[in-house]
């Protein structure tokens, strides 16, 4: 596994996704915060060597949830990681990009060049451009801060 300066180096990115009200932390590719892989790349669907993709969640839809947890578990970094991200780090990819959340089905981005809203799973959520620390709790973001 990549440690965390050779992921940003790649241009990972950072966010928070919640899940059965737990906050997680991951650094991914940008392909991998694309909840619809499926709308935003359709020419995946065509190549089969790319039909695993996450485990073949390419959108994440409820039924496809599990395969996509699977898939980004390597992803996932602690509270002290993202805390010397944030410290050590400059630029776009030291900060919290992106907010996922699963239980009410919001994604928040702080990206105004990739439209959101566009590439979600379906019409039960709601992508909208703002602060995703606007929407992790604030004894969560004591921790990092």
């Amino acid at each position: 596994m990549k440690n965390i300066k050779q992921r940003l180096d790649e241009n990972y990115l950072l966010g928070c996704i919640k899940h059965k009200d737990k906050y997680q932390f991951y650094l991914m590719p940008i392909a991998w915060w694309i909840l619809n892989y499926e709308k935003y790349s359709p020419s995946i669907l065509q190549d089969i060597s790319r039909q695993n993709f996450r485990d073949g969640a390419l959108n994440v839809t409820d039924d496809k949830v599990d395969l996509f947890f699977t898939s980004i578990t390597e992803d996932k970094i602690s509270l002290s990681d993202v805390k010397s991200i944030i410290e050590n780090f400059t630029g776009e990819y030291s900060e919290i990009t992106f907010f996922i959340d699963f239980d009410k089905k919001e994604y928040i981005s702080i990206f105004d060049y990739i439209e959101v809203e566009t590439y979600l799973p379906d019409k039960t959520w709601v992508g909208k451009y703002g602060s995703p620390t606007d929407y992790i709790p604030t004894d969560i973001l004591d921790q990092i801060n």
